[in-house]
């Protein structure tokens, strides 16, 4: 398939950005700026007035002393103490640096809650060819359908230089996360008596998009590719999931398969999207909640309201290692209504906010989200989630994982709280370090490769 044109100049400085469809591409002038004066992926070079914020100088791209090939990423700041503490005796002083979930956090849970905030590296980073189709694709790549995809893009982030919302969460939904990935995880739902139900599977995970050795040509047209199996719990063990994602939603909808031990069969399963309430968390997060976001985004309108300082989930890796160690480890960290604040790392970093706000004449039972973009990796790093009464429900944060021997900076362990009922579910936390490879082929992701796994 062959790519169209389009994009209208943006001032970094503006406020408010209402989403928009018109088709526009940035100047050559305005794609100049990446990696001047904005960094190879569209985020501000320059650190904020105050220092709090630094230069962002090239990312990490070095594995600190002490890392072992193949082993746990080691946290490279584990030496840092925490610059101050948020607590509910002070949040409101850091207000305009807050999100709606963790201010509702702190009000619902002022014995337990904290925020220890410690200081900030820009570690985020990518390797060249990222960086190079990047800046190609600021000078060609354009919504379609609404908004609902994305054509004339390849192998970088398709909106460097953003002017609406939809044109931001795609650049989440078409984030860096290398080439291919396997991972070997588990997951949680803690409840408020501090019982959890614990869960396990392995993930591949291929990115076509990001295929090196591809061009924008020869790109087929899916973005993500996804094959997980399930080991725990025991009456899920054998359960078979399958997800092919497209870069236009609206012409080509997701693709799903499911194989159920119970029923012995390989099906279609539409249903893995959207608002489905995600089965493996009790239906305390839907199947988009996934990393934040994904999967299309065509029942939300987007809005890309500004960029602000935030204090976010930032260069995780101590918490994520400390998860590997074991079920003491998990149970020490996965405290009852929130993740223990011990082995949480916050920082001030610059976010992009977007807001969707569902669509006229379409469901979901969420109706409003806000989600705040990490402006070096366009990671959602933390989400805002509302009921259809407008009244705030779920508080979504991920941690990043800094992957520097890639490199590449990835959302692992990530939670969503529900405020209504004290429950949390808490995703992917890794059991072995992540495998970044170049993934598997496209026929690994197919229904007989299912059948072929059901088989084992």
């Amino acid at each position: 398939m062959k790519f169209r044109k389009s994009i209208m100049p943006f001032a970094l400085t503006a406020l408010t950005v209402a989403s928009s469809h018109a088709l526009a591409f940035v100047s050559t002038e305005d794609a100049a700026r990446l990696g001047n004066e904005l960094t190879p992926v569209g985020a501000e070079r320059a650190g904020n007035a105050d220092g709090s914020i630094p230069e962002w100088t090239g990312g990490m791209t070095k594995a600190p002393a002490g890392y072992v090939p193949g082993g746990p990423r080691i946290d490279p700041f584990a030496d840092e103490k925490p610059l101050f503490v948020i607590d509910a005796s002070n949040y409101k002083e850091y207000g305009d640096r807050l999100t709606v979930g963790q201010k509702a956090l702190f009000e619902k849970y002022p014995d337990t809650f904290r925020m220890p905030v410690y200081p900030s590296h820009r570690t985020a980073a990518a390797p060249q060819f990222v960086y190079d189709q990047t800046r190609a694709n600021a000078t060609r790549a354009e919504l379609i359908s609404g908004g609902d995809g994305v054509a004339n893009a390849y192998g970088g982030y398709p909106f460097p230089i953003p002017q609406n919302g939809h044109e931001a969460i795609w650049n989440h939904l078409l984030r860096w996360l290398g080439e291919g990935a396997f991972k070997k995880y588990q997951y949680l739902t803690v409840y408020p008596n501090g019982d959890r139900s614990v869960g396990a599977g392995d993930l591949w995970e291929t990115y076509p998009y990001y295929n090196s050795k591809g061009s924008l040509d020869s790109f087929g047209g899916d973005t993500f590719h996804l094959m997980l199996e399930y080991s725990l719990p025991v009456r899920r063990k054998g359960e078979v999931i399958l997800v092919r994602d497209p870069v236009n939603a609206a012409s080509s909808p997701r693709q799903a398969w499911q194989y159920i031990p119970g029923q012995r069969r390989v099906r279609r399963a539409p249903t893995i999207a959207y608002d489905t309430p995600h089965v493996q968390f009790a239906g305390q997060t839907t199947y988009d909640d996934s990393f934040m976001y994904n999967g299309a985004p065509d029942r939300f309108d987007w809005k890309l309201v500004g960029k602000k300082e935030m204090y976010i989930p930032y260069n995780n890796n101590g918490m994520l290692v400390a998860a590997k160690k074991g079920d003491d480890e998990i149970k020490a960290i996965a405290t009852p209504r929130h993740p223990n604040p011990d082995y949480a790392r916050w920082e001030l970093h610059r976010v992009w906010v977007v807001e969707a706000t569902l669509k006229e004449g379409t469901r979901h039972v969420y109706g409003k989200r806000t989600f705040y973009l990490d402006e070096d990796s366009w990671a959602a790093v933390a989400t805002d989630i509302y009921d259809g009464r407008g009244e705030i429900w779920r508080a979504g944060f991920a941690s990043l994982l800094n992957a520097y021997d890639q490199p590449v900076t990835v959302i692992r362990g990530y939670w969503h709280a529900d405020l209504q009922n004290d429950t949390y579910a808490f995703n992917e936390l890794d059991i072995e370090p992540i495998k970044f490879y170049e993934g598997e082929d496209d026929g690994f992701y197919s229904p007989s490769t299912v059948r072929q796994m059901s088989r084992r």
